[in-house]
């Protein structure tokens, strides 16, 4: 069973459920701090930002997209075939962390004179117009 922890009542019932188990057999429990899982509007905005990168660099949006998380992002640790690996991947990363590397993304190409406007930014309708094929 899976459930939300969130009122009181919830975790009244949940301490029920769990005085309700027959311990004849093993249960596991997991509780978890729920994560905000990134929008899409993050995801789009990285990846209209790649799109204007690569059109300045000639550089893949794809190879950019690597290349940031390497750079920005805290490598996972996996085996595989009794080797260990570093992962570079933004996929388990919630709104604010995923914020945070959208800002380094920004910061490193203005570093390069690229300008990537934010979607509150007056030029933006014209950015997101000419990179929204992109998509």
């Amino acid at each position: 069973m899976k459930g939300k922890l969130i009122t009181e009542t919830d975790r009244k019932g949940l301490i029920e459920y769990i005085n309700k188990l027959i311990l004849a057999k093993p249960f596991y429990w997991e509780i978890k701090r729920k994560v905000v899982r990134r929008s899409i509007s993050q995801n789009r905005l990285e990846r209209l930002w790649l799109a204007c990168i690569e059109d300045e660099t000639g550089t893949p949006a794809d190879n950019l997209h690597d290349i940031f998380k390497e750079m920005f992002l805290e490598p996972e640790i996996v085996e595989w075939n009794g080797v260990e690996k570093k992962i570079y991947t933004s996929r388990n990363l919630g709104t604010i962390r995923f914020g945070v590397f959208l800002d380094r993304i920004q910061a490193e190409a203005g570093d390069m004179g690229i300008v990537l406007p934010n979607p509150s930014d007056l030029i933006w309708d014209s950015f997101y117009d000419h990179y929204k094929d992109r998509l």
